[in-house]
């Protein structure tokens, strides 16, 4: 999220900066990649305030050389595309939105590889503005894929090679040859395959697609390429196959069937689908992460508003939680963090999410809510869970929270507004003895709203469409 922070927050941001510098360390050489957190100032000047130990071993720079001068490594950026990089980067901190891109650099020795890197901006409230994310080396992927868009004749020896299945079709569908790998990729006997139809092993739900997809083949006599469908194992899961197929052609040049080659691309599937996970989830406690948050977010907005429902936004800061990293390292602040995650999913409805948004920072959101007594009472049953003992490597701690809670529409109209107003909350919170939490006054020229009035507020669908 791209705003500045309220005054008086400074020290809590770098507190907090800080605190995820030292997780970030900890973690990171259990990493592939190289996780990094560039800045860019507002008079234009690029820094490394970040490096993992990865990077020397990936692109043969110290993490010494890169704080003292980032152009060492931005540098390294193929020509080609470095403008493109700095522009996108540019862009997604001016959207705030998370970045992904693929580019290439030379490396010192003149090797040049491919560096696949996400990142999220946040905008700083002297304007500076702080990418962290993370790289890995995708060179041999890349290689992989070029591999892939050979010549035709190619290509079949690297499937023949990669032993592919090889198949038949008749023109009704039945199976009349498969190689005999099919038994070693999908467990069936071959006997129990030829002469039945090849919907019986695909999906239901691609069944359509692939009938479309031997149309296609028939109608224009040409091969066809790239149908992804999932097949049933003979142990009962599903695997991922893309096929290509062409028509067989009889004496009078008529098709009379079809063959094929079949892959296994499950593992490609499910690294794809890691990736993306990676690229949506905080990596220590699985949860939701900013970009992710805000994408739920602005999709339950569009459904509230569509629906005339209310939501909540609730916004969490750990108490007491430095002193847990400080006194006990930070392996144990990790499991305490992993614990407080499941205790706030305990505390919530199937539909409703939590994400975490920085090192002791979490934000909920609740969906169609009726009442803001309903978002209080979810607070308060969150800060009743979270206030109990843990037990992290045979040690009992203790922690507390501060929630703060902003709703739709009474708060704001948008995900930038509601999780600002849940923060300015959160913060008027830590200021009572029992850290109860608040509730962010209304967004300026809609009137002043004392928080006793909200708790009583009816969110039912009139109420929510009065207020929109």
């Amino acid at each position: 999220m791209m705003h500045s922070p309220p005054d008086g927050k400074q020290s809590r941001s770098t507190s907090t900066d800080n605190e995820l510098l030292n997780h970030l360390r900890a973690v990171s050489s259990y990493l592939p990649g190289f996780i990094y957190q560039l800045c860019l100032t507002p008079d234009g000047k690029f820094q490394y305030t970040y490096t993992s130990s990865r990077l020397e071993a990936l692109f043969g720079v110290t993490q010494q050389q890169v704080a003292e001068d980032a152009s060492v490594l931005l540098k390294m950026i193929h020509p080609d595309d470095y403008q493109r990089v700095i522009n996108e980067s540019i862009q997604s901190a001016e959207t705030a939105s998370a970045w992904h891109s693929e580019f290439r650099m030379v490396l010192k020795n003149g090797h040049t590889i491919w560096i696949e890197a996400y990142d999220t901006p946040i905008r700083e409230a002297d304007g500076t503005i702080v990418w962290t994310g993370y790289g890995n080396d995708i060179t041999q992927r890349k290689s992989y894929e070029t591999a892939l868009n050979e010549s035709e004749s190619k290509f079949r020896a690297f499937v023949e090679n990669a032993n592919d299945i090889i198949y038949s079709l008749s023109l009704d569908g039945l199976l009349t040859y498969v190689s005999p790998n099919w038994t070693e990729i999908l467990g069936h006997p071959i006997s129990d395959v030829i002469g039945r139809h090849f919907d019986q092993f695909v999906h239901p739900d691609d069944v359509s697609a692939c009938h479309n997809f031997l149309q296609q083949v028939l109608l224009s006599r040409q091969k066809h390429s790239g149908i992804e469908y999932r097949i049933k194992h003979f142990n009962g899961h599903w695997c991922w196959h893309r096929s290509n197929t062409a028509p067989l052609f009889d004496n009078n040049g008529e098709v009379d069937s079809f063959t094929g080659i079949a892959r296994d691309i499950s593992e490609h599937k499910l690294m794809m689908q890691r990736m993306s996970h990676m690229a949506h989830h905080d990596t220590l406690t699985g949860l939701p992460n900013r970009a992710s948050f805000t994408e739920h977010l602005n999709q339950a907005i569009v459904l509230s508003e569509r629906e005339k429902q209310a939501l909540a936004v609730l916004f969490l800061d750990l108490d007491k939680f430095k002193p847990v990293n400080d006194q006990h390292g930070h392996a144990s602040g990790d499991l305490l963090l992993q614990q407080v995650a499941n205790r706030i999913r305990q505390c919530l409805r199937g539909a409703d999410i939590v994400g975490r948004i920085g090192g002791d920072e979490f934000v909920v959101l609740l969906q169609n809510i009726h009442h803001v007594a309903n978002a209080q009472q979810t607070s308060e049953k969150i800060c009743e869970c979270l206030s109990l003992p843990y037990e992290v490597d045979g040690k009992i701690l203790h922690i507390g929270v501060s929630i703060g809670i902003a709703v739709y529409p009474l708060h704001g109209s948008n995900a930038m507004q509601l999780v600002r107003y849940a923060d300015e909350a959160m913060y008027e919170a830590k200021k009572l003895p029992d850290r109860i939490q608040v509730f962010a006054s209304p967004p300026l020229g809609s009137g002043s709203t004392k928080t006793e009035e909200l708790k009583q507020d009816d969110l039912s669908a009139n109420s929510a469409d009065d207020q929109g």
